[in-house]
């Protein structure tokens, strides 16, 4: 894996040194370079099956190697990057300098070394030929494997999934805590989440949470994120980021006051845990129930109440063989010619279900019954051992299985912290940083990187967690035992030092020679000193998980690629330091304000610009710099300015374009100008950020959109409490003439805008939040689509926090809709009827909407069937709003104006009698 994902990183660099303008090379340089990236790449057609014995000594060869000619070239370009003097030389008299003449050195003396070794490599696989040339792949090939990507269903279990609903919705008034217990990869969460998804079960509470309270819980986090469920009015969430702790379990007790709620506590550790946050949860006599899972009994019998805990069984052997088949074979058969070898397989899984998921992941890309065979030993192998034993060795076959681009890959995910959530935009983007992909033909390396993920999830090794509503996969986690793999193995090829309170090695005072992926997991684990003894040169990526209680220094890791800060304030602007790392590709922090002094420009590698901001009141200027920033392909911020590119005639622009440029978020109104838009004219997604003030300086912004002919993503949030319009859509014929999707959020737009709209032609996916258009003042709430639209609008329309009371539209309005989903709604009592004559529609989604709203949805679901004889449609509803709570707030209203009424009559009447 090591030697594999060496060879990508170098030509990932070399890729980069091509295309880089920062070294001015030469066409010698260019000419040896592309022989080069030729020569690495032919290793590794050789490198992918080398964890075979007799070859284990060349890829170490091959990594180092590697590495050392990675190295060379990377400290000449960081040093070279530093001599201006040099670079004037060049750009003025056009004069081979020195430097040049080492690069070219470099160049060639790697081009021989790597010959020299891909020789070898050849030679030793003519010697395994030879000695294998009797031997018969045999067997009938594979059957059409694959396992659903996004499926994550419970198998078995039936008795205790019945038992648990009768827990969770008995008749004891009183809070009750239900506590799931069993061994690592038994199957508790997956249990609990089929229980907190389970229609009845969301029927019946009034609210529902989850929280995961791992080894490494975030007490502030946990407290943050069940209130964004509990609190129902959108401006009560605003401010919550500014308490302290015991505020905020104060507004969370009151959330939850006089409400039935269900909590699941997920993968608790310790009672002490438990009492941290047990006083989070009032008893209100409300039939809440509070569902916990942990690996270990005693804090499941400390905090089960009042009955004992639910402890969770192995899998029984038919159930065992139904997880199989549906892992391995999506739910078909297992073809007569391989299942002999599947019984004895999952015979030797004992009935844990991670195990049987993980090793049908790895059966399912095998392509003989011999290679079946095979793992079916290694399997059996492990017969002996305890159950912990047993599960780790299978976990370490399948990675052992996993083809050598997808090892390093998935090995990443040790980087990140137990239990995080991670953004699978963010894990892209490092593994592309990192230089752990491939280049395969045309596709793009960001591709390339979206299909090892998921083939990880097919192989079960990754799990999704959560999803777009149009099935793109938002975010992913790892099990914990599948983590601690990952930091073994990581561990064991030097490669990662995760400073964190894990068995392996615990927390260090001296950093490990030679590691190239560093993640700081807790504070408590940071020494100074640990960065004294850095081999600086071989460190190419920084992660801090949390903000370290003691400063350090990033002036000695010349070499970085990767350096994600978020968790750190530089409360005294941008770094200098920063800008001398000249091989950075990927950079996140939270700073308030970057200087024009900083020599940004010096960052000609960086791919990926992520500003994370303490405040958002004042906008942030970014220097002029960035319009250098050649390989610049992500950007987002938070009310960002950025300035035109500076010229030196009418005609001439100093800086080049940002042509790579594809994602920029958070962009200030004021930059939406047709002179900004024509210099980051490939932009594919875009988010415009502003306040209502800088939307009313710059009426027309948004028509200038017409020259982003690749935009295919619109999100336009606005801070504002003002109920008057102060956005102009763009005219008819100037919208992006690309445009699938739009996000629309504050924006106080007149209900007469959405006839626009309906007209955009390639739009498929449509989200209105929070005040995304409002009648005139005076007049009722209604969304009234009369004319023919919303023609290609096809994965699913959103409506959520609108005032929305009626919504009417006609039969030739929304043919291809397929998804509606309908979030805090409270007023809007139906949906057009027009939808239960429609051939698309496959889901209606509420959430929080009134019982009118639900009940409209099913009726159109029954026409469906009665009229069409269709049951494509599916309806599902959550948390649904009781006619009690909005004749309460109704109550409220007429009891202010009453008690208003009243006292202006006291008043009157007083002054008459006197």
């Amino acid at each position: 894996m090591a030697a594999y994902a060496a060879v990508t990183s170098l030509m990932g660099t070399i890729r980069l040194i091509s295309q880089s303008n920062l070294l001015h090379l030469e066409e010698g340089h260019k000419e040896h370079l592309e022989l080069l990236y030729e020569k690495v790449g032919s290793l590794l057609e050789l490198l992918d099956n080398s964890d075979d014995e007799p070859k284990k000594d060349l890829p170490e060869k091959v990594k180092d190697l590697v590495h050392e000619v990675e190295n060379k070239v990377e400290s000449h370009i960081w040093k070279e990057a530093h001599k201006t003097f040099l670079k004037i030389l060049k750009r003025v008299f056009l004069v081979p300098t020195k430097a040049h003449e080492r690069l070219l050195k470099i160049l060639q003396q790697a081009i021989e070394d790597v010959d020299s070794v891909n020789k070898e490599l050849i030679k030793q696989r003519k010697n395994n030929n030879l000695q294998a040339g009797n031997c018969s792949l045999g067997g009938s090939s594979s059957p059409r494997l694959h396992v659903s990507t996004l499926e994550n269903c419970m198998v078995g279990y039936n008795i205790e999934q019945e038992r648990m609903r009768g827990q969770l919705t008995g008749h004891s008034s009183q809070l009750e805590v239900i506590s799931i217990a069993g061994m690592g990869g038994i199957g508790k969460s997956t249990f609990a989440n089929k229980m907190f998804s389970d229609p009845l079960i969301v029927s019946f509470f009034d609210v529902r949470g989850w929280i995961n309270l791992s080894k490494d819980y975030n007490i502030r986090k946990m407290l943050l994120s069940l209130l964004q469920v509990t609190i129902r009015e959108k401006e009560d969430k605003e401010d919550l980021h500014e308490k302290t702790d015991d505020i905020l379990a104060e507004i969370l007790q009151k959330s939850l006051k006089g409400r039935r709620y269900l909590i699941v506590v997920d993968d608790i550790w310790s009672t002490e845990a438990w009492d941290e946050i047990r006083l989070w949860f009032p008893e209100c006599c409300k039939r809440s129930r509070i569902l916990l899972t942990t690996r270990d009994m005693k804090v499941a019998q400390y905090a089960s109440y009042p009955e004992d805990p639910f402890p969770m069984r192995f899998l029984e052997p038919e159930e065992s063989w139904n997880l199989f088949c549906q892992k391995a074979f999506s739910k078909k058969d297992c073809p007569t010619e391989f299942e002999n070898v599947a019984k004895v397989v999952v015979e030797n899984c004992n009935g844990l279900p991670l195990m049987i998921s993980v090793v049908a992941g790895t059966l399912s890309s095998k392509r003989s019954l011999d290679e079946w065979r095979k793992v079916a030993e290694s399997v059996n192998s492990l017969v002996n051992l305890d159950d912990y034993q047993r599960c780790s060795g299978v976990l370490a076959l399948s990675y052992n299985h996993l083809p050598s681009h997808l090892k390093a890959c998935f090995l990443y995910f040790g980087v990140f912290p137990k239990a995080k959530e991670i953004s699978v935009k963010k894990l892209i983007r490092l593994w592309v940083a990192e230089g752990l992909l491939e280049l395969k033909g045309v596709e793009g390396l960001e591709k390339v990187a979206a299909h090892s993920l998921h083939d990880l999830i097919d192989k079960n090794l990754i799990m999704v967690s959560r999803q777009s509503l149009d099935g793109i996969i938002k975010t992913c986690r790892i099990h914990d035992l599948l983590h601690d793999l990952c930091s073994r193995e990581a561990e064991s090829d030097s490669i990662l030092y995760a400073i964190n309170d894990t068995p392996y090695g615990g927390p260090r005072r001296f950093f490990p020679q030679g590691r190239k992926w560093v993640s700081l997991h807790l504070a408590e684990g940071f020494y100074p000193s640990l960065f004294g003894a850095l081999s600086y040169r071989k460190t190419r990526s920084i992660h801090f998980y949390v903000d370290p209680a003691y400063g350090f220094q990033l002036v000695h890791f010349k070499l970085l690629r990767v350096l994600d800060l978020e968790a750190m304030e530089f409360k005294y602007g941008f770094p200098s330091e920063i800008s001398r790392l000249v091989c950075l590709r990927y950079l996140v922090m939270t700073v308030d304000e970057i200087s024009e002094e900083v020599p940004i420009s010096n960052l000609q590698n960086l791919q990926t610009l992520v500003i994370f901001r303490t405040s958002k009141k004042n906008i942030m200027h970014l220097p002029n710099g960035i319009w250098d920033m050649s390989q610049l392909r992500h950007l987002k911020g938070s009310r960002m300015v950025l300035h035109s590119p500076l010229k030196v005639s009418s005609n001439e622009v100093k800086y080049p374009i940002l042509g790579t440029l594809q994602n920029v978020s958070g962009l200030s109104p004021s930059c939406c100008t047709k002179e900004i838009f024509e210099e980051i004219k490939n932009v594919k997604k875009l988010g415009i950020y502003g306040k209502r003030g800088e939307f009313l300086d710059q009426p027309k912004c948004l028509d200038n959109l017409i020259y982003l002919h690749e935009l295919e993503t619109l999100s336009i949030y606005v801070h504002a409490f003002h109920r008057t319009n102060f956005i102009t859509l763009p005219r008819l014929g100037c919208s992006p003439p690309n445009l699938k999707k739009l996000t629309l959020y504050n924006t106080y737009l007149p209900l007469e805008d959405m006839k626009i709209i309906s007209k955009f032609p390639k739009l498929e996916v449509l989200q209105l939040k929070h005040a995304a258009f409002v009648a005139e003042e005076g007049s009722t709430e209604m969304w009234e689509v009369t004319e023919m639209g919303f023609l290609e609008l096809k994965f699913f329309l959103l409506l959520e926090e609108l005032n929305l009371k009626y919504w009417r539209a006609t039969d030739d309005c929304f043919p291809r809709l397929e998804r509606i989903v309908i979030r805090d709604c409270r007023w809007l009592k139906e949906i057009p009827e027009v939808f239960a004559d429609s051939m698309t529609l496959q889901l209606i989604e509420l959430h929080r909407c009134s019982r009118s709203l639900v009940k409209a949805a099913k009726r159109i679901q029954k026409e469906q069937l009665e009229n069409l004889g269709s049951d494509m449609l599916e309806v599902r509803s959550f948390d649904t709003i009781r006619a009690a709570f909005l004749n309460c707030k109704l109550s409220m209203k007429l009891q202010v104006f009453l008690t208003k009424f009243t006292c202006n009559f006291i008043v009157q009447s007083k002054r008459d009698e006197d």
